[in-house]
């Protein structure tokens, strides 16, 4: 053994062999211990990707499948009664404020067709009295200054009653009749509609009537006297005899008619305006009841 230390101990070569082949050894063991962990590692990342892509489910019974049919019909059916509520609720709220507006609208045609019933009822009284002429002697100096006076300021005189139709033209021609939910308003309203038709076809009979009596006067009376001081100066007449057109007794008598004619064609008009007056007056009260408007 001596001999063979001093053998190695005399070799170096052979002790740098055998470094070597220990150092292989271990280099041999490192990989295989790396290839083994990364064997592994693709093992577990199989096994994982399987549990991915393969992943187990339970199924669900008839009453869970039920339950959620139910939920998703319950939230639609909430929903779609919510929004009819909303709209119902909107459409109360206009129909209230067209039934204010319309009402406002009603006070005021009532106050201005008591204003026109009354001017045409003084201009019917001036007329009688005009007509009352065609009594006397016209060619008397008063008697046709009382022509002339009468003719002036009352023949072809106008008074007419113009409904304040904004809110009854939003609900007809906008659909705003749609939100009246009350059948029997909606019926008042469009009878009031109807009711103006009578008090128009009446205007139009009075608007005749006072352009007949306009043109009468034309034909009988000289309006340049006006402008004549002879007859007319300081803003009056003058004590001189006023001409008259026609002396023909058979047309001044014609153009008395026609005086008549605009005074029945007036006499029409208020009538129509007067049976509308106390319908307008019972309209506001209900429909303030039934809305309860002060």
């Amino acid at each position: 053994m001596p001999e063979d230390q001093n053998i190695a101990e005399g070799n170096p070569g052979k002790k740098i062999l055998q470094s070597k082949e220990v150092n292989a050894d271990e280099i041999i063991s490192q990989q295989q211990a790396i290839e083994q962990t990364e064997t592994e590692n693709s093992k577990q990342e199989t096994e994982n990707m399987e549990v991915h892509h393969h992943p187990h489910v339970e199924k669900k019974s008839f009453k869970e499948y039920f339950l959620e049919f139910l939920m998703i019909f319950l939230a639609v059916t909430l929903g779609f009664f919510a929004e009819g509520l909303r709209e119902s609720l909107s459409d109360k709220e206009k129909e209230k404020q067209y039934i204010e507006s319309f009402v406002q609208n009603l006070e005021q045609d009532t106050s201005n067709i008591k204003a026109v019933i009354a001017e045409n009822n003084y201009k019917m009284q001036m007329l009688d009295s005009l007509i009352r002429l065609s009594l006397t002697d016209v060619a008397r100096p008063e008697n046709r200054l009382k022509l002339y006076s009468y003719c002036f300021q009352y023949v072809g005189r106008y008074s007419l009653f113009k409904s304040n139709d904004a809110t009854m033209l939003q609900l007809t021609n906008s659909g705003g009749l749609r939100v009246i939910q009350k059948d029997h308003v909606a019926d008042s309203i469009a009878k009031y509609a109807n009711e103006l038709k009578s008090v128009y076809a009446a205007e139009e009979v009075y608007s005749n009537g006072t352009n007949e009596a306009i043109n009468a006067t034309h034909e009988l009376l000289d309006y340049s006297v006006y402008y004549d001081t002879v007859y007319f100066k300081q803003g009056g007449f003058t004590s001189a005899t006023l001409p008259l057109l026609i002396t023909d007794a058979r047309k001044i008598k014609l153009f008395f008619n026609k005086i008549d004619f605009e005074v029945g064609s007036t006499r029409n008009y208020i009538n129509n305006l007067k049976r509308q007056l106390p319908y307008m007056q019972r309209m506001i009260e209900f429909l303030k009841m039934e809305y309860d408007i002060e």
